[in-house]
């Protein structure tokens, strides 16, 4: 099916499934004064509704998605200009909003009050509650259990559980916080949850993803536009306290501006693991993810989880989740023993680094640290490792540039390997 049938189709079976067909308009302000107060911000954790608009073909099984594009956020350590938006999260808004008929700066106007396009710092100060994650890495959740680049309600990866010290979001996001569209069991709305969607058509439905986190924060207006509210009414439903409050006021404020083109373009944010271009990309899709959610976790010298790990532990268990073949895992790997292993290519530079690959650092031929390969933002490479305990445990396990902060390298590199050729169906011709 071409893309142009693919899109019809899809519009279609939105269109079947709505209860009210009617496109937005910006000025219908007012078509209803009932408020439903549901928690705080989502920033907070408050409740939120998605449809899963022209993507319910995922949830009917019948995309083709193969994962491998997701991008993650975290490590935003500058100062963002509130009046910009990331190149990337403003192609995901446009399209979300045009898909469906919803006015794209009303989405870009959430993103901004929600996170400013993912551009956070990884842990914020909760006054009372310390300095604890904010959600925007993956793998993790802000105190009220709430996660992701518009913090939807997930059901945390580590415990299962929902909320935090601070509330408790719910599991509005529905199933897992990341899995395969093809294994969300019910249809989006089924008891109050499941929610996300596959925004960008990778196969998967993962909070902290932008693509994904953007159209459902569209789908979301779409909702309740459609049993006959206005979009500021689904504004104010969004954060929960209703038209003509301080969030729906400040949101519908920043639309305007972004409306009258009074915002400038920033570079994208976030790291694109394109494992697509990668053998075996969804495998090694899955050792990143493994990787990523343990960031916030303690180095342990010797370590190999759950609890925390040191630089070569994280990454044999993330092989290992990831399904490496048993007969390559069968001894604990270290420094020294992953740069002898034969069964590894060898990659001549960074440059030519891809996602999974190693980088073994240290000083004369004895290798001393592992991190890794995530991708590149900006045409920077960027890693994670469990680096040290020296420094600040919300930094021990962490995805950052390459040689960078509080994560300097210090040892020269002695050898880069990739592994991804190892698992099934891996194609053992391939040269680097």
């Amino acid at each position: 099916m071409g893309v142009a049938a693919a899109e019809s189709r899809l519009r279609g079976l939105w269109r079947a499934v709505r209860r009210r067909p009617r496109p937005a308009r910006p000025n219908d302000l007012g078509r209803s004064t009932l408020s439903y107060g549901l928690a705080a911000s989502l920033l907070l954790g408050s409740v939120t509704f998605v449809v899963g608009g022209e993507h319910i073909l995922g949830y009917l099984g019948l995309t083709g998605g193969t994962g491998g594009c997701a991008t993650s956020l975290g490590g935003f350590t500058g100062e963002a200009d509130p009046d910009s938006i990331p190149e990337n999260f403003l192609e995901h808004i446009k399209e979300a909003g045009k898909r469906f008929d919803v006015p794209w700066e009303y989405v870009a106007a959430l993103s901004w009050r929600e996170t400013n396009h993912g551009r956070i710092a990884d842990t914020l100060d909760y006054n009372a509650y310390g300095r604890l994650p904010s959600g925007i890495v993956y793998g993790t959740a802000n105190p009220a259990g709430a996660a992701g680049p518009l913090q939807f309600g997930i059901r945390h990866p580590d415990t299962g559980l929902t909320g935090g010290p601070m509330g408790d979001a719910a599991n509005t996001w529905g199933g897992e916080a990341d899995q395969p569209a093809s294994e969300r069991e019910h249809e989006p709305g089924t008891n109050g949850q499941w929610f996300g969607i596959d925004g960008n058509g990778d196969g998967r439905v993962n909070v902290w993803d932008p693509a994904d986190a953007v159209h459902s924060a569209a789908g979301f207006l779409r909702y309740w536009m459609d049993r006959g509210h206005s979009i500021e009414w689904a504004v104010g439903r969004y954060h929960g306290s209703g038209v003509g409050g301080t969030y729906q006021v400040e949101v519908s404020g920043k639309a305007a501006q972004y409306r009258s083109g009074d915002f400038t373009v920033a570079p994208p944010n976030g790291v694109r693991t394109d494992c697509a271009q990668v053998p075996n990309g969804s495998a090694v899709e899955r050792v990143i993810e493994y990787a990523r959610a343990q960031t916030g976790k303690p180095y342990i010298w010797g370590g190999v989880g759950p609890t925390g790990y040191d630089c070569s532990g994280l990454l044999l268990e993330a092989y290992r989740a990831a399904g490496l073949p048993k007969r390559y895992l069968d001894h604990r790997w270290t420094t020294h023993t992953m740069f002898r292993m034969e069964e590894a290519r060898t990659v001549p530079s960074l440059d030519q680094a891809q996602p999974g690959d190693m980088i073994l650092t240290g000083s004369g031929s004895s290798p001393t640290h592992v991190s890794m390969v995530t991708g590149r933002r900006d045409g920077k490479l960027f890693v994670i490792e469990a680096y040290s305990s020296r420094v600040p445990l919300h930094a021990q396990i962490h995805e950052h540039e390459f040689n960078s902060g509080l994560w300097p390298q210090g040892d020269p590199i002695l050898r880069i390997i990739r592994l991804s050729h190892l698992f099934p169906s891996g194609d053992t011709t391939e040269e680097v």
